[in-house]
């Protein structure tokens, strides 16, 4: 359900399928509170936090991620550092990438559904999924319906529906998960080195050792 889309609402309520089954979507959506919604303030925010309060306090706190926020998470996953600091270059690279499908048009204040992130995830991480996922996620139809599945059955998301809006804390635990994933299937190059810890060890030596003449040169 491509609830973000700028598909016409007819086409997407036939998708769905029909007008009995459609009806019932959307009377869903409006009680669950779904329709778009925009954060400026907080899409603000959290592209100008640091990245440890950014994941450590700044998404904890948010009942609704924002396509900015989803942005520089999916990029700090995919990395591992920042190397983007604003909007428009984060969704270019993504868009090179291959991990956000440009036809999705997410604006940069609109708050983001599971399965979009769903579908970063499942692009940073390599998943291809089921047939379904692979043959009808690559033209587009239901790729994110598709993706959220997936890491459901992963056991990296908690089961809910794809087009409900993601939180903060929903976020940071699907981040946590998928480096896990990442780390059991070998897809960092080298184990990470906690800088904090290689400053405080002292392992470096001060002065160089002496040679067995010991003059020290």
């Amino acid at each position: 359900m491509e609830l973000l889309s700028n598909q016409p609402a007819g086409r997407w309520i036939a998708r769905c399928g029909g007008p009995r089954v459609g009806a019932a979507v959307w009377i869903g959506l409006w009680a669950c509170g779904c329709s778009q919604t925009m954060r400026f303030q907080q899409a603000d925010q959290g592209e100008q936090a640091d990245i440890d309060t950014f994941l450590h306090e700044h998404l904890q706190a948010q009942p609704m991620v924002t396509v900015a926020e989803a942005y520089r998470a999916m990029l700090l996953l995919a990395d591992g550092q920042e190397e983007y600091t604003d909007f428009e270059s984060r969704r270019a690279a993504l868009e090179a990438r291959g991990i956000i499908r440009r036809a999705w048009d997410l604006q940069r204040e609109a708050c983001i559904d599971r399965g979009s992130v769903a579908y970063m995830v499942c692009r940073i991480l390599q998943i291809r999924g089921g047939v379904n996922a692979r043959i009808l996620g690559r033209l587009g139809m239901g790729d994110r319906r598709y993706a959220a599945r997936e890491l459901v059955y992963l056991d990296m998301m908690p089961a809910g529906a794809s087009y409900r809006y993601l939180t903060g804390g929903e976020l940071v635990d699907l981040l946590a998960e998928a480096d896990r994933y990442m780390a059991r299937h070998d897809m960092y190059e080298e184990e990470a080195v906690d800088i904090a810890d290689v400053l405080e060890s002292d392992v470096m030596p001060t002065t160089q050792p002496a040679d067995e003449s010991g003059s020290g040169r």
